[in-house]
């Protein structure tokens, strides 16, 4: 009995050293040449490279921030009662604050401020956040005042969750920090290696532009599908005219692409007195295939809740509510200079109040309006089915608009699920 007591005492303490034993270095730091000199580390056994609270920024400047070693976190060391600390731009001549090089895998980037100093570089293509490598996560960080183009990634397997665009934290107490010049976007996605991403449950306000997905072909297998999902997105632009698009954007040879349980708010009743010249979509499909989208809340957008077009096909749209926008509901597009759209159906789709008022300003004066669903595609309407379920009735000019006909049943196919 005793030995057998032994035997199990010693197997738990065994255990206990080789998890104690697994448990990765981690390494404090107080300045951004030491925080380099950490991550410069030879490859090895995982590392976290911890920089420490300071109530003064740590500035990039010289040279970018380059994360090259493989298993490695870098994340703020932060004690009760203060703020994550901040890395800002100090350098004009940084197109890149901090990059995940494409050798790189297996990197978290956590509980960080990311400053882009947008008074110091005030053109557009600059990057504050990059990341080529692969299987890296950015989590519970907060991005502000961006230069241009916040996070930017265009390697497979990248997850971005938990994040707060807009906002940077001031003695405890988050204040507003927009990136909302001309063509600032929180999150663009680009390229075919950006393949298998999520974009989960972050905070995004004060941007043109939240989440612009382009050219990232996740071929069709829903199993393989890159997901948008449970994220808060405020639009709230001032910029005039024509600035915006869609909030939530996949474009061009993008494929494969979930958009579920977002909450996306246009801000457009709450603009200045320029509300009318504003362009804004909630999710706009341009080119893309193979998206599904799902119990998105989509409100108050100057144009439609949604806009798929340009020969977009293979889209199914299941239980969304599209309500307060200023055109229509959802609005299909293509023919003429577009191709045609296809293969779309709309299943519980609930369109109403997309009626808001519009000044003599506002974009698109000519287009059929204030419909729950408008088809401005002679080509596409034998490829729109819209099951019965879907609630079109409170829209001031009635359900649907089409320009041929489209179908309309208690059940209709899912070209994509």
């Amino acid at each position: 009995m005793l030995v057998s007591s032994l035997s199990r005492l010693l197997l738990l303490s065994t255990a206990a050293f080789s998890a104690l034993s697994a448990q990765p270095e981690r390494i404090v730091v107080d300045s951004i040449a030491d925080l380099q000199a950490c991550v410069d580390r030879p490859a090895g056994s995982p590392l976290v490279c911890a920089l420490r609270s300071s109530p003064s920024p740590y500035a990039i400047s010289g040279a970018i921030l380059t994360i090259r070693r493989s298993d490695t976190t870098i994340e703020g060391a932060v004690e009760p009662g203060q703020d994550p600390p901040t890395l800002k731009r100090m350098d004009p001549e940084l197109k890149k604050m901090i990059l995940v090089h494409k050798f790189a895998s297996n990197v978290t980037i956590r509980n960080l401020q990311i400053d882009g100093n947008t008074t110091l570089v005030p053109g557009n293509g600059i990057q504050d956040l990059s990341v080529e490598g692969s299987n890296v996560t950015v989590a519970d960080n907060y991005f502000g005042d961006s230069a241009s183009l916040t996070m930017f990634f265009n390697g497979p397997h990248f997850v971005l969750r938990h994040n707060t665009f807009g906002k940077l934290i001031t003695g405890g107490v988050a204040r507003i920090a927009p990136g909302m010049r001309p063509g600032r976007t929180a999150i663009l996605g680009w390229g075919p290696k950006a393949t298998q991403f999520i974009i989960e449950s972050n905070n995004i306000s004060e941007y043109n532009g939240a989440i612009c997905i382009n050219d990232v072909p996740n071929g069709t297998d829903p199993a393989e599908a890159s997901v948008i999902t449970n994220n808060t997105l405020y639009h709230n632009a001032t910029c005039v005219p024509d600035c915006g698009g869609g909030q939530v954007y996949v474009s061009g040879k993008t494929t494969n692409v979930k958009i579920t349980n977002n909450t996306i708010n246009g801000g457009w009743a709450e603009s200045s007195e320029n509300r009318d010249m504003l362009h804004s979509y909630g999710i706009e499909m341009d080119k893309a295939s193979y998206i599904y989208t799902s119990s998105n809340q989509i409100l108050n957008n100057s144009i439609s809740g949604m806009w798929i077009g340009s020969g977009a096909h293979h889209i199914t749209l299941e239980n969304d509510t599209v309500y307060n926008n200023g055109l229509n509901g959802v609005q299909i597009a293509g023919g003429g200079r577009m191709a045609t759209v296809s293969a779309v159906t709309i299943i519980g789709l609930t369109s109403h109040h997309n009626d808001q008022q519009r000044g003599s300003r506002a974009p698109y004066p000519t287009l059929p309006r204030f419909f729950g669903i408008m088809i401005q595609d002679a080509g596409a309407g034998r490829e729109v089915c819209i099951q019965s379920d879907s609630n079109l009735a409170t829209n001031a000019k009635g359900a649907v608009y089409s320009e041929s006909k489209y179908f309309r049943g208690p059940a209709c196919p899912r070209p994509y699920n």
